[in-house]
């Protein structure tokens, strides 16, 4: 619309839009900030073109309610929130790999739980930090751990691996200890 006629009918509009929207701002906000408490927030990344989701651990009891309904243990992946871009592959012999791995691999087999372990290390369940500490206090991101569905013990972690083979075989040996254990 570039002419006279349109300009003013695009300022009308928009004087009659603030009128309309600015009294509806308050409740607008307090709907946008009431709905974080109403419904879990996950994260999502896309690898190999599939898009995968996982809980925060803030959001761990909606976690453990989908584990228990999907008879599922938890992964419980702690990495770095950088990691999480779409980049790379899951072969990669870096962190990055590892994690994109994890996720992909778990995508179905488990519920996943994701962990920033630089921002929220010693800052989760006590026997979820220990276990991301042991043997290791200084692990190397990412661990994974399998917890039960009710998220009251760990059944098995899995350490970071650099080789892919070695990964994947570390994740599959995993699921096969805690078979039958969630």
């Amino acid at each position: 619309m570039k002419t006279k006629a349109g300009k003013k009918f695009l300022v009308k509009i928009g004087a009659g839009m603030k009128r309309v929207f600015y009294p509806l701002m308050p409740a607008l906000l307090l709907v946008l900030t009431l709905r974080p408490a109403e419904a879990a927030e996950k994260i999502a990344i896309r690898i190999n073109n599939q898009l995968i989701s996982a809980y925060r651990t803030a959001d761990l009891e909606s976690a453990k309610e989908d584990a228990k309904a999907a008879h599922k243990p938890i992964a419980w992946i702690a990495s770095s929130g950088k990691l999480l871009d779409g980049r790379g592959s899951i072969t990669q012999t870096n962190s990055r790999g590892a994690t994109l791995h994890a996720f992909y691999a778990l995508r179905e087999r488990a519920v996943l739980v994701f962990m920033d372990a630089y921002e929220e290390n010693h800052k989760v369940l006590q026997f979820v930090d220990d276990a991301l500490h042991t043997p290791d206090p200084h692990y190397t991101p990412p661990t994974v751990l399998f917890l039960d569905s009710a998220a009251t013990k760990v059944l098995a972690t899995v350490i970071y691996e650099q080789d892919f083979v070695k990964r994947a075989k570390d994740l599959a040996k995993a699921l096969e200890e805690i078979k039958g254990k969630f």
